[in-house]
């Protein structure tokens, strides 16, 4: 059933064209790459853009409101996206809300979704679609297991997992194994995976789903803990540094080698990474984007919209 019969709405945001002014470098940039033309990006975290030509070109698109806090976000196409907005938590993530909004015409519109059966315990993360009708949502804390959140119509209705299993070598405690925050979910066929990071920051996990995200099970451990990981097939998988240090396995996690990437970066810090496909991907720090069209051995940098400070002088 399409989700115009089933989700329920409680409000409809009709908007015209956006303007903004650029927003200085570093900032954010969220990405999410649905295709292998189509590219969206979530800059400074309340100016929305698309490119339908692998981000050589970007036109700014509606978000609801410009005060949502903490969006993540996801696309299937140009068109069908979703945003959720978490609320403040409780200490400890002990509570806290979330709203889910959906657009199905490149945000000319936005609906909040009712979206039943989302607790309110635990911090809520990442929100993540595979399809028009399947997609998950993570939910972590320090004093509960870490569950993903699914739906299979759209988002009008969600059901939780099983909690995680713990990884090789931990064990769970009173919350989890160190509790934990999961991150993007792609889909292969039948197969589900999504990147897990323990909130001690010294593990990186990768969790996989065949029964359409019921239940997890751990898959493989990253070399790195301090650093994200780019799933570019069911097996081929990076986590890329700079030139030299940057890792990478083609069986899944089994075993890792030192990659031929010539990716490289100013910040100290660790790139988000997502693909399109096995070879269309980017990387995103401090608000820069790199991409890649041969399956991460060679980047390039594009221009992040609305921004300054590199090539575009700030007024």
């Amino acid at each position: 059933m399409r989700l115009a019969q089933v989700a329920a709405v409680t409000a409809l945001v009709v908007l015209g064209q956006p303007t903004s002014k650029p927003v200085p470098l570093p900032t954010l940039a969220v990405l999410s790459a649905p295709s292998q033309n189509v590219v969206w990006t979530l800059v400074a975290g309340h100016l929305l853009f698309r490119s339908v030509d692998q981000g050589a070109t970007w036109e700014q698109r509606p978000l609801p409101s410009a005060s949502l806090p903490n969006l993540t976000m996801s696309f299937v196409n140009d068109q069908e996206g979703w945003l959720a907005a978490p609320g403040s938590p409780a200490t400890q993530c002990q509570f806290q809300g979330v709203s889910i909004w959906h657009t199905a015409d490149g945000g000319g519109t936005w609906q909040r979704l009712d979206s039943v059966g989302i607790g309110g315990g635990g911090c809520k993360g990442e929100v993540s679609f595979i399809d028009s009708l399947h997609g998950f949502l993570d939910v972590w804390g320090p004093n509960s297991q870490p569950v993903m959140y699914s739906t299979d119509d759209g988002g009008a209705t969600w059901n939780p997992s099983r909690p995680l299993s713990d990884p090789p070598g931990m064990t769970t405690g009173p919350g989890g194994f160190e509790s934990a925050a999961a991150g993007h979910v792609q889909g292969f066929g039948s197969t589900l995976l999504v990147p897990v990071r323990a909130l001690s920051g010294t593990q990186l996990l990768v969790y996989q789903s065949d029964d359409g995200g019921a239940t997890w099970t751990y898959t493989a451990s990253a070399p790195l803990g301090d650093t994200s990981i780019g799933i570019a097939t069911d097996s081929h998988w990076l986590q890329l540094i700079t030139p030299g240090l940057s890792q990478e396995t083609t069986d899944a996690g089994a075993t890792w080698f030192a990659s031929a990437s010539d990716y490289s970066q100013a910040a100290p810090v660790a790139p988000e990474v997502v693909f399109a496909s096995s070879d269309v991907g980017y990387a995103t720090v401090r608000g820069r984007i790199s991409q890649t069209l041969d399956g991460g051995e060679h980047w390039t940098t594009l221009d992040t919209p609305g921004t300054c400070g590199v090539d575009r002088p700030c007024d």
